[in-house]
């Protein structure tokens, strides 16, 4: 277990907030001082600095009198406090501040606070539309040993890479990543591999953190309901690597964004670029150096890899499913070199990776088909676990998929195209509709379909999963995607145990197996 955050003793306002706020009112609060720094009123405590930023669907300040009740003594917003009707006068009650642009400057708020953690800490940041989960687990796995412990903040949760904590988001608000930061620290860290979203950088969720390291794994379409088009998504992801105190990039040359990514910076910063071909010449311009493997051999548990590197060539036995995989293997050892580990330790290290949870994570039972979990659930992400999944095994391919509510709806045919393309046999299920009707949300799947009949439908994700066990041939394989690790189902306010996992698990072991076919 981590160990819990020495307490402050408190902070002055002036040292917080010097150089973002106007002198003459920093003058005025030269002897306030705050013993915690809170955006969520749930979690002030006495003597607090409350931050009521503007959020997508509210408004902090629509909070501040929770805050204030809860011990909050100062209130700091770029707005007004009158613009909401709040009970009371609270500007009578405790100081209330307005700083322009204030949701840019929490993170460096935060940072101060907690004393600039990232500034101790060896950070290594990944962003891209698939594979940050499981780039910075490897990362993570790779640097981590007794006497240099690594943390993890991301998807699966926050903390030391044996003991993270779920969150629920990838990218967790600015005051509580300084303080999951700070907590690494006081747990012995020397490194942290953090899963940067697009949304936590648009939204300046990392604006105070120190990145020695940014990886780019690649990018195609999700999150557009939030950025509105592709080049918004690409600037978005950018930003990471533009950053003054970054010192190096991994960047993924078989992805176009990448190569565009790494010609805009290189020369800016130290660039490594990765690719899984063998011809990389026409791409030798766009980096200072190129990690690339020269074969790839797939086996039923992995690969068996000879890659090249600038400091020496090597072989390396991956444990991993899935030629993305492979090219999630080099962005790890990108970033090993880049952190001056040998290349024999650090093939050594990359032969001792473990599969991420729900990421192409086998269930297999004797003469039962293969179910494989995963957490893909873009169109790209699907096309890539179909052909892994086609890679290992024989047989016959299952695809079982849903698309989540209230997110890019415009993805949901081309998830439907992905899979029709791909697969053998698809099924179409909820993933997590939320607020939306699970109906109408597998009709906009089906509406993408070149072939009305081309799919089986099951509003129960469960019996989709059962139909597939039950129809499959021992041979085959069962692609369950879209949910991975997550262990509940959102429907509407609900949120039902539901772990692909487990259930998969469980059918494969109690369904009577064939009887349907």
């Amino acid at each position: 277990m981590m160990p819990a955050l020495r307490l402050h003793s408190g902070i002055a306002l002036y040292t917080l907030l010097q150089g973002l706020l106007d002198e003459d009112l920093l003058s005025a609060v030269a002897n306030i001082v705050v013993d915690g720094v809170a955006q969520d009123s749930r979690d002030v405590g006495e003597n607090y600095l409350f931050i009521a930023v503007r959020g997508t669907t509210s408004h902090g300040l629509q909070y501040a009198e929770q805050a204030v009740a809860a011990g909050a003594s100062v209130v700091l917003s770029e707005d007004a406090i009158d613009k909401y009707e709040l009970n009371g006068a609270l500007a009578d009650k405790v100081l209330c501040l307005q700083l322009e642009n204030l949701q840019a400057k929490v993170g460096v708020i935060a940072s101060r606070f907690y004393k600039k953690p990232s500034h101790d800490l060896n950070v290594i940041g990944v962003t891209g539309t698939d594979g940050k989960t499981s780039v910075s687990h490897y990362i993570a796995q790779c640097l981590n040993s007794e006497i240099a412990p690594c943390g993890v903040l991301g998807t699966l949760g926050n903390g030391l890479i044996h003991d993270l904590r779920p969150t629920g988001l990838t990218t967790v608000g600015a005051v509580q990543l300084q303080s999951g930061l700070a907590s690494l620290i006081g747990a012995g860290a020397k490194a942290v591999v953090m899963e940067v979203s697009s949304h936590g950088l648009d939204q300046g969720r990392v604006n105070g953190v120190e990145f020695d390291t940014a990886v780019f794994t690649n990018l195609s379409q999700d999150h557009l309901d939030y950025h509105g088009g592709m080049d918004a998504y690409f600037e978005a992801k950018s930003k990471l690597f533009a950053l003054a105190r970054l010192k190096s990039a991994v960047i993924n040359l078989d992805d176009a964004y990448g190569c565009r990514l790494a010609q805009e910076h290189n020369g800016k910063l130290a660039v490594y670029g990765y690719s899984t071909l063998s011809a990389v010449d026409e791409l030798a311009s766009c980096v200072d150096h190129i990690i690339y493997t020269k074969s790839i051999k797939p086996t039923r548990s992995g690969f068996e890899i000879h890659v090249s590197t600038p400091v020496g060539e090597g072989k390396c036995q991956l444990n991993l499913l899935g030629e993305f995989n492979v090219s999630n293997a080099l962005a790890a050892l990108a970033t090993l070199l880049l952190n001056n580990m040998a290349l024999d330790q650090a093939l050594r290290r990359l032969q001792g990776i473990r599969p991420v949870a729900g990421r192409m994570e086998l269930i297999e039972i004797e003469a039962r088909p293969t179910v494989i979990v995963d957490y893909a659930h873009t169109p790209q992400g699907i096309i890539a676990a179909c052909k892994a999944a086609k890679l290992h095994f024989n047989g016959q391919l299952w695809c079982v998929f849903g698309c989540g509510g209230g997110r890019d709806r415009e993805k949901r045919p081309m998830m439907a195209q992905a899979a029709e393309q791909n697969a053998d046999h698809v099924i179409v299920t909820s993933d997590n509709p939320r607020d939306e009707d699970p109906q109408a949300i597998i009709n906009q799947i089906v509406a993408g379909f070149t072939h009305a009949d081309a799919a089986s439908c099951y509003l129960d994700r469960r019996q989709a999963i059962s139909h597939a066990i039950n129809q499959a041939a021992t041979e085959d394989v069962i692609l369950v995607v879209g949910k991975g690790h997550e262990s509940v189902q959102i429907i509407a306010s609900q949120r039902i145990a539901f772990d692909d996992r487990m259930v998969a698990r469980e059918l494969l072991e109690t369904s009577a197996f064939g009887a349907a076919r």
